[in-house]
């Protein structure tokens, strides 16, 4: 059984739609950080988990250097 190729307009929408998709996925990102964001806002609790973040941050770098060094 042959499987025909695609043709230019088929590869064309298919195209469109996952850029679409992509559309859809970034915005909702963009408001699921919005909506977290008012979320710590709300909590009085933006400050502490700028700090948490930032503390994160530096482990994960000296993890990833000690990786780097061991390897």
């Amino acid at each position: 059984m042959k499987k025909n190729k695609l043709t230019r307009k088929e590869i064309e929408n298919a195209l469109n739609g996952l850029s679409s998709n992509d559309q859809i996925l970034w915005k909702e990102t963009l408001e699921l950080r919005q909506v977290f964001s008012l979320y710590l806002e709300y909590r009085k609790e933006t400050e502490k988990f700028s700090k948490f973040v930032t503390s994160k941050a530096k482990e994960f770098e000296q993890q990833r250097s000690e990786n780097k060094e061991g390897a």
